[in-house]
């Protein structure tokens, strides 16, 4: 019974977080190609698909009604990883010299499973 809802929980998670991963993609690389540094495109973006992010996981992902303390919970996940995906980018384009078109994918994928484990523990723990 848990693991048909937790794969049931991923199926959905995917789908929705393919979503929020090609737009935070589309952001950031849209705007480094037209002469925005990646740290001010990794800021614009987390401001566009963290809401987008919470509202897509509260309403398909986990079917719970949004309320301020899981959306709290979320934006304090959201901020580690972006703390995580900034440092990563940092390493990569800065210190080994990636293209942010190359970059971003890859952080991306590397992030996915932080940000699968942070949005199930703060939509679903508590009220």
């Amino acid at each position: 019974m848990i693991w048909q809802s937790v794969r049931w929980q991923s199926s959905r998670y995917l789908a929705g977080g393919a979503f929020c991963a090609l737009l935070h993609n589309v952001i950031t690389i849209y705007l480094t190609q037209h002469r925005i540094a990646y740290p001010g495109a990794l800021i614009v973006s987390f401001c566009v698909t963290t809401p987008v992010g919470y509202w897509i996981h509260s309403a398909f992902t986990f079917e719970k009604k949004r309320s301020w303390n899981r959306l709290r919970r979320f934006l304090l996940a959201s901020g580690m990883g972006f703390l995580g995906s900034a440092a990563l980018m940092v390493l990569l384009c800065t210190g080994l010299s990636l293209p942010v078109i190359v970059a971003t994918p890859l952080v991306t994928v590397l992030l996915f499973l932080w940000n699968f484990l942070s949005a199930h523990w703060a939509i679903l723990q508590g009220r």
